[in-house]
């Protein structure tokens, strides 16, 4: 009877032990897309054009001064690749919180920003309205994860100009300073 409650244990306790390289703490990963959407209902899914989730040290839209915006710029495809969405993050507001996103005016906005850039047709995408969600900023490793989503239209100075793009279910995940 010894042996056969030894025997069963062992088997318990060998079932029970197994190796699981998984973490449980998602928290310390980094997903495979920095910046992940569904742009009219297809896949986005980006890094920034050299496949990585650092921000952009480039930005040539000087409404957008480097001193006062970072920006975390997702390419699907690459260098060369197509969509692309921009998110421009005010850095006095590089902080918890949800905001509002203003019509694009080509003007230094009040806050964060959004575009997109799709290259596939004639048309041109400009911000509408929409909403940035900064959900985490780790100020020890300079990241920054959120959520967004936005609309565009064709043309930002007619009010009834329908929606041309609807950008849902967005998240990001970059570094925003080095």
């Amino acid at each position: 009877m010894k042996k056969l409650s030894l025997l069963l244990f062992s088997s318990l306790l060998f079932v029970s032990c197994s190796s699981d390289d998984s973490s449980s703490d998602d928290n310390n990963q980094t997903p495979a897309y920095a910046m992940t959407a569904s742009i009219d209902g297809a896949d986005f899914r980006a890094n920034n054009p050299f496949g990585n989730n650092m921000f952009s040290s480039t930005n040539i839209w000087d409404y957008f001064p480097e001193e006062d915006f970072v920006m975390l710029q997702g390419r699907s495809g690459g260098v060369l690749g197509n969509p692309e969405i921009n998110i421009w993050l005010k850095r006095s507001d590089i902080e918890v919180g949800t905001y509002a996103l203003e019509p694009e005016t080509f003007s230094t906005p009040s806050t964060h920003a959004i575009d997109l850039t799709d290259n596939s047709d004639n048309e041109f995408e400009y911000t509408k309205d929409g909403t940035i969600v900064i959900t985490a900023v780790n100020t020890t490793t300079k990241m920054v994860t959120g959520t967004f989503t936005f609309r565009t239209v064709a043309d930002p100075n007619e009010p009834t100009a329908p929606v041309t793009r609807t950008i849902t279910n967005g998240t990001f995940n970059y570094k925003y300073e080095e």
